[in-house]
């Protein structure tokens, strides 16, 4: 299916691109084909997700960072480079695709979680969040909606260090800004050789950062 805000061919429950919902299977979806923002209250201090990334000045800079994206090499490639360069007679791809399902029924798993309170209305930390998932192709998994905010559960894509997990990260409206909690968890793997630290310090680099959004109308 195409995107009715941006036009980009994608699949799911959400954008890879700007973020908006693809179709009515996701809970936030407004029941209109096109949401409008209440005109009394401005994006930036809207805690509805659904109501920020419909704003087209916003979805246009998420849309451009996703277009700076660049894929790193994957945990599967890394495996198949392994495999043509140290035979072992097992596919370690192979291996891999059986023993994390593996250890992760039985429990094990990694990640770390941290949260800080930031001086920034819930709209552009929200419209933020989404700018930095784009860029480092944390697609979109779930948004789930609260009164004071969200949570955004993204994919974690995989990498040498570690195969593929979860970023979550809840974002609360609180008086003079908003407190963001962010966790990263990685299934069927002990350890991530710093991976989720270095998931987090660039969430949190790039929500201290404008990254081109438009101009705030409240602080």
């Amino acid at each position: 299916m195409f995107c009715s805000h941006c036009g980009v061919k994608a699949s799911g429950n959400f954008c890879f691109q700007c973020g908006s919902p693809l179709h009515a299977a996701a809970e936030i979806v407004s029941t209109e084909e096109d949401s409008v923002v209440p005109a009394v209250i401005a994006w930036e201090l809207d805690p509805s997700y659904e109501n920020v990334v419909a704003v087209k000045e916003v979805r246009a800079v998420i849309a451009s960072h996703a277009k700076q994206a660049r894929p790193g090499l994957s945990a599967e490639q890394f495996f198949d480079i392994a495999d043509k360069i140290v035979p072992v007679g097992v596919s370690y791809s192979g291996l891999a695709a059986i023993t994390q399902p593996l250890w992760a029924s039985w429990g094990v798993r990694t990640g770390k979680e941290r949260s800080e309170f930031l001086s920034l209305p819930i709209g552009v930390a929200i419209a933020r969040t989404m700018c930095t998932l784009a860029r480092n192709k944390q697609d979109v998994e779930e948004v789930e909606q609260h009164s004071d905010g969200c949570t955004i559960t993204a994919e974690l894509p995989s990498s040498v260090w570690a195969m593929k997990g979860e970023l979550k990260v809840r974002l609360v409206q609180q008086d003079h800004g908003t407190h963001v909690t962010a966790a990263t968890n990685i299934p069927g793997q002990a350890f991530d050789w710093g991976k989720s630290v270095r998931c987090l310090d660039v969430l949190f680099g790039d929500l201290s950062t404008e990254l081109g959004l438009p101009t705030q109308q409240a602080a």
